[in-house]
């Protein structure tokens, strides 16, 4: 496989990473924030939660937490909360996904929490490149 893509996470942000990769597969559901279903902020929310990390519940309100990051898959690192917004080139933020490296991310979307590739080359991953509005670091690299 490739050499991942950014700069390395920091324990916390791997452990958050772990968090929510154990969640995979797990239906959506809309205002879900639990093992019984997720929806894209729920999941965030869960997953910084478990480690003692408060953020708000909407996607909206998550995008103004921490620090931004340069939206280049260079600058990513591990554990920061991509923001996308619902049509290509938008700014408004509604949706969030986590960042794995390698320009992979978690999130919970129609089909459940899975992992999708951020990509500006990929089929499937440029559709999420064209709405990708920005990135936020909640816990230091």
């Amino acid at each position: 496989p490739a050499a991942p893509a950014g700069v390395a996470g920091s324990a916390l942000a791997m452990a958050v990473v772990e968090t929510a990769l154990g969640a995979m597969g797990t239906p959506y559901a809309w205002g879900g924030n639990s093992a019984n279903g997720f929806d894209c902020s729920g999941l965030i929310q869960y997953a910084f939660g478990a480690h003692g990390v408060s953020l708000p519940r909407t996607s909206a309100d998550q995008a103004t937490q921490g620090e931004a990051v340069d939206k280049n898959l260079a600058a990513l690192a591990p554990g920061d909360i991509l923001t996308f917004s619902s049509g290509p080139g938008g700014s408004q933020v509604s949706h969030v996904g986590l960042y794995l490296g390698g320009g992979e991310f978690i999130h919970s979307a129609t089909n459940g929490v899975q992992k999708s590739v951020l990509s500006a080359t990929d089929p499937y991953g440029k559709w999420w490149y064209a709405r990708w509005v920005g990135a936020r670091r909640v816990v230091p690299a």
